[in-house]
């Protein structure tokens, strides 16, 4: 069985409600766009951030249509995420169909981007709770902050691991943290409860990101997208940054001279991709999410044994283990 399916199970009948509210969220909207948003729909991919919303409010209590209200907001503000950065990065295509931007236009993907954002604070403004209104507006605030940041330092060639972590804190993380802070309010949690699920989350986030990282290092196989687009972006993720510090100095003068030159012509990206793995940049990444790993079950290890603690665990394995 999908191991994906197995850890969704102790929220198996809360997912089908969340799939059928996403759903009638799309609809009914202008005739002259129902069918962008109706394509947009057709590029859902596992849904781990609603999937992560429910179980933290099985973990701290139980699901209620709290959760299922808080889930399609986060699904809504990762929707927009996602085509607001296809359009900075000039992605054009995203598993394994051409994105929004490539389908129409930037103008037309910025613009109905905007409108699913739009959607999202709706929704959330139904709920009538200041503490979710604040969260959202937490994370668009890092969001822009994560993109600002990266596309400065690959303006000005700033290679820095710490700088690297707050720029996948705040374009990933902060998006998985608020899942897990929502889900625990939801379900009615203390303060400290409702940090400790903020946490959890949000290093499952930075997981998510590192692995992500790591694809672009290899061949597009089923992955869903083009690979070595992070370097053609000038882009320089922990596997790269790594192999920066740790080769010899003349190979290190020869790899930085191609990007600071951004030279990613011909053979570069493959020269790149082979200088990162061959001084450790994979392994050193790797090792970055096990150490992660680690905090998280400490984390979790706070709450009694449940199906959905169970699930939880087996979902941090998922995230660093996935193939795509």
């Amino acid at each position: 069985m999908d191991k994906l399916k197995v850890i969704t199970e102790p929220v198996r009948e809360e997912i089908e409600m969340f799939n059928r509210t996403f759903g009638e969220a799309l609809q009914g909207h202008s005739r002259d766009f129902q069918a962008m948003i109706d394509f947009i729909s057709g590029l859902n991919g596992k849904r781990i951030r609603p999937l992560l919303t429910l179980l933290s409010s099985k973990l701290c209590g139980e699901t209620n249509s709290k959760s299922i209200d808080f889930a399609l907001i986060i699904e809504l503000l990762h929707t927009t995420t996602l085509i607001h950065d296809d359009v900075v990065d000039s992605t054009l295509e995203r598993r394994s169909k051409p994105s929004v931007n490539a389908k129409y236009d930037n103008r037309v993907a910025v613009l109905l981007g905007d409108y699913i954002l739009a959607l999202a604070i709706t929704h959330a403004v139904k709920v009538r709770n200041m503490d979710i209104m604040a969260i959202i507006a937490r994370v668009a605030k890092h969001l822009a902050d994560g993109e600002l940041t990266q596309l400065i330092s690959s303006r000005e060639l700033i290679l820095n691991e710490d700088r690297y972590f707050d720029v996948i804190r705040n374009k990933t993380a902060v998006l998985f943290a608020a899942c897990g802070e929502m889900g625990a309010i939801a379900a009615g949690a203390d303060a400290e409860t409702r940090e400790t699920m903020r946490l959890i989350t949000e290093n499952l986030g930075l997981c998510f990101q590192l692995r992500d990282d790591i694809f672009d290092y290899y061949d597009k196989g089923e992955i869903g997208k083009p690979t070595g687009n992070d370097i053609r972006e000038g882009k320089i993720t922990l596997p790269l940054l790594y192999a920066l510090k740790a080769a010899p100095e003349e190979v290190f003068r020869e790899m930085y001279a191609i990007i600071e030159r951004k030279d990613f012509l011909g053979d570069n990206i493959n020269r790149l991709t082979d200088f990162a793995k061959e001084n450790g940049g994979i392994e050193y990444t790797r090792g970055k999410m096990l150490e992660i790993r680690e905090t998280i079950l400490t984390l979790l290890a706070g709450f009694p044994y449940s199906n959905a603690k169970r699930a939880m665990e087996e979902l941090v394995d998922y995230i660093i283990e996935r193939g795509k």
